[in-house]
């Protein structure tokens, strides 16, 4: 699985928490929490940027080992919003099924950023993914 392809994995997972959107094509209804590939834009406020971060040098692991962040914003004026949609987050990418292609989603660490010009905390969940590459093999 390239970069790209588990970059949008990780995005339509998200995607798919009621309340949630993720469409690469679509302007997202502030109503809803927007899932972005990479940069998160100034609108909604509360919203999820994906994107893959780091390789491990270990040669053993260069094929399999990826690690995933998912930059969080949540609403105006609301400590907690971020905390909470970084759980939810968290929650649903190490307890899901993994798709195809991935083998294993594991918690890596977390950060807190603050929050925005417009009073929007921030925070990242950062995750180690294990790839499945047995279908590049064949």
């Amino acid at each position: 699985m390239d970069d790209a392809t588990l970059t949008k994995t990780i995005c339509a997972a998200l995607g798919r928490i009621p309340g949630w959107i993720w469409d690469e094509n679509a302007e997202y209804p502030p109503d809803r929490i927007g899932v972005y590939y990479g940069a998160i834009p100034d609108k909604p406020d509360r919203a999820v940027g994906v994107r893959m971060y780091s390789i491990p040098v270990d040669d053993e692991n260069t094929e399999r080992i990826r690690r995933v962040q998912a930059r969080i914003r949540g609403s105006r004026h609301d400590r907690a919003d971020a905390d909470r949609l970084a759980t939810i987050t968290r929650a649903v990418l190490v307890a899901m099924l993994p798709p195809a292609g991935i083998s294993e989603i594991l918690f890596y660490s977390t950060g807190d950023l603050g929050s925005d010009n417009n009073q929007r905390e921030q925070r990242t969940e950062n995750f180690t993914v294990s790839l499945d590459n047995q279908e590049s093999a064949s």
